[in-house]
């Protein structure tokens, strides 16, 4: 592993910071080129990835502190040294991110899932450049295993969950590209209606998301913080905002949904019981003539 990729004197290139600026840039090359096909200007659609970026980070870093908040105390100077003292937490980005999104989006009258839909698609991608370098750094490992790396500070193997992230974030990305022309024809989204609502990218990326966590904390070492195990915690969390996202924005309504799985599951204890009513008869037939049978 290479967690500085290389040196000039006493200039020092990290790995994962190289990374993270790619990832960043082809983050950004993807959201440009999704809303050039929509009624977004470039400087609009560039400002928005600037806000959202510096928001971003701000955000990761702040909860990174309060999790790991021993280790800093109140030294602030420690809180904004991300190079002397890394850290950053993704999921505190993504929160910070989507509230100055919102807030944007309220200020120049945007659809907020409109551009919430073109923004997730380019984070995909970004997430999956940046877990790579996190892979050649050596950080964000998992829990000890004989069949693990040893990565850069650890003595034992550890287990390479990054590359559990890379694939996910990638296959979410691809998964996020092509759905993006399709997702309005699916019926069971748009419910009966002409047209299909937005936030079906936004809610679709938050379920892989979730389970993608949820998946990882099963082979990271497990930080608890209030008795709850973190990682698990935010992974189930998200996958229900993304599931319940849907629902809500397909438009369904929940008591007619509710009335039509009531009938079906009593059509379905009604036709059981027929059947088992018939299959009954027949098993009782032959013993009937078996019965009446007179001896010969």
């Amino acid at each position: 592993m290479y967690p500085v990729l290389f040196s000039l004197g006493k200039i020092s290139m990290f790995t994962f910071g190289i990374f993270a600026s790619l990832g960043f840039f082809f983050a950004s090359f993807v959201i440009w080129k999704r809303a050039r096909e929509t009624h977004f200007s470039e400087e609009e659609i560039f400002d928005a990835i600037l806000l959202v970026a510096l928001s971003g980070v701000f955000g990761a870093r702040l909860l990174y502190v309060l999790l790991h908040f021993p280790r800093f105390g109140f030294q602030l100077l420690n809180w904004f040294s991300i190079f002397r003292v890394p850290g950053m937490t993704f999921f505190g980005g993504l929160a910070l991110g989507v509230v100055s999104l919102f807030f944007l989006a309220r200020r120049k009258h945007w659809d907020f899932f409109e551009i919430s839909d073109i923004f997730v698609t380019g984070i995909a991608l970004g997430q999956a450049i940046g877990w790579l370098g996190a892979f050649f750094a050596g950080t964000g490992v998992g829990r000890e295993s004989k069949i693990g790396l040893v990565f850069p500070g650890y003595e034992t193997a550890r287990l390479p969950t990054q590359l559990i992230w890379v694939v996910g974030a990638l296959g979410l990305f691809i998964f996020l590209w092509r759905v993006e022309q399709r997702y309005r024809i699916f019926e069971w989204y748009r419910a009966g209606k002409v047209s299909a609502a937005s936030g079906f990218l936004t809610f679709s990326y938050l379920v892989g998301l979730g389970v993608l966590a949820t998946l990882v904390s099963l082979f990271t070492g497990a930080r608890v913080y209030l008795t709850v195990p973190i990682e698990l915690f935010t992974g189930v969390v998200t996958t229900s905002i993304g599931i319940g996202g849907l629902y809500i924005r397909s438009g369904r309504d929940l008591r007619e949904d509710g009335r039509k799985m009531s009938d079906s599951f009593k059509r379905g204890v009604r036709n059981g019981f027929v059947s088992m009513k018939q299959l009954g008869r027949k098993l009782r037939a032959p013993l009937g003539r078996t019965k009446n049978k007179p001896f010969s």
